[in-house]
């Protein structure tokens, strides 16, 4: 009994410290962090169009499929606007039919003056034989080859007049296109003043009501994306030289006691700010550090949840712990850290 009561303390400090060794040996083991949180990928939501707000057909924290619509924008301009180029569409078509029209007949005309000139060329050939003959006068001759270069001229005028159109016709059938892209372009602008959910997802942070004017770039409320879930885990600068994409992880998050997740690691990022500069001066700032105990560095580390529960919906923010399935060499970080620290 003696012996008990007088070593009784150092066994249990002993078996105290053994006992913190091996808690702190189990959650070493492999890289563990408590610094992790959910998050998703996020949109803020604004409308294409500008106008005031019609309709909303979701509400604040509503879970909405993909291709919902969300709320909708005054039309009834876009719709006209449609309707404007179609009419203008028409126009330009008429003009079309009306240039192809007269190009027709000018291509009638040459045929007509080509036929002149043939007649003209066999008269003036005729007639010099004929006054080498002397059987006409000079003056016929003369008249004849007037007729033909008169003949020449109008068929070369006519050629002109056809090319002229051609590029007319041309420019129509540009403009025609030009006009549809515009109609297209229009309709699109008509469909996007129903805005729709581009995924699933949950609608957060609305709050506004039908009747706001609204333009391109008004952010109304953040849309959640619910297709793919991620934890942003912390690590120390220590761990990450084993960390790469694709690395099994183990997820618990705070929200779901008792609840593991799996997840696989995308990427660790190459960077993380430690610089600050004065405001008043523009100067460097170096902070005041603990000269004893020199806290590593933490860098962000993306895992993607690879077996979300559709049941238990996540909370974007929500606190996590993660483990990684690879070693974390604990003796090593633990001298290297406890010999370097100055």
């Amino acid at each position: 009994m003696i012996f008990i009561k007088k070593y009784l303390p150092l066994v249990l400090l002993v078996s105290f410290l053994i006992f913190c060794s091996g808690y702190w040996l189990f959650w070493h083991l492999k890289p563990f962090t408590a610094n992790a949180f959910v998050f998703a990928n996020t949109r803020p939501v604004s409308p294409w169009t500008a106008g005031y707000i019609t309709d909303i057909f979701v509400e604040n924290n509503q879970f909405v499929k993909k291709g919902a619509p969300l709320f909708s924008v005054f039309s009834p301009p876009y719709l006209l606007k449609v309707q404007e180029l179609e009419h203008e569409k028409e126009k330009l078509c008429a003009q079309l039919r009306s240039c192809e029209a007269k190009l027709k007949q000018i291509l009638e005309e040459i045929k007509v003056c080509e036929a002149d000139i043939a007649n003209y060329s066999y008269l003036f050939t005729r007639a010099q034989d004929m006054f080498k003959a002397a059987a006409i006068s000079e003056d016929y001759v003369v008249a004849q080859q007037r007729n033909l270069k008169v003949s020449l001229a109008r068929k070369a005028a006519a050629e002109h007049h056809a090319e002229s159109l051609r590029h007319d016709c041309s420019a129509l059938r540009a403009q025609i296109k030009k006009t549809q892209s515009s109609i297209e372009l229009e309709r699109i602008w008509c469909d996007q003043t129903t805005v729709r959910a581009l995924s699933d997802g949950i609608v957060v942070n609305m709050t506004i009501s039908p009747g706001g004017y609204y333009k391109p770039g008004d952010i109304l409320f953040a849309f959640i994306d619910t297709s793919a879930w991620f934890i942003q885990a912390n690590f120390k600068e220590s761990e990450l030289s084993e960390i790469r994409p694709g690395t099994p992880a183990r997820i618990w998050i705070r929200q779901y006691p008792g609840r593991e997740y799996r997840g696989v690691v995308c990427a660790a990022n190459w960077g993380s700010e430690r610089r600050s500069s004065s405001h008043d001066t523009g100067v460097a700032e170096v902070k005041k550090e603990n000269e004893w105990f020199m806290l590593p560095q933490r860098y962000p580390v993306q895992i993607r949840i690879i077996d979300p529960d559709d049941q238990l919906l996540l909370h974007f923010g929500a606190s996590a712990y993660v483990e990684l399935d690879i070693p974390s060499r604990p003796f090593r970080q633990f001298f290297w850290e406890l010999f370097l620290w100055k």
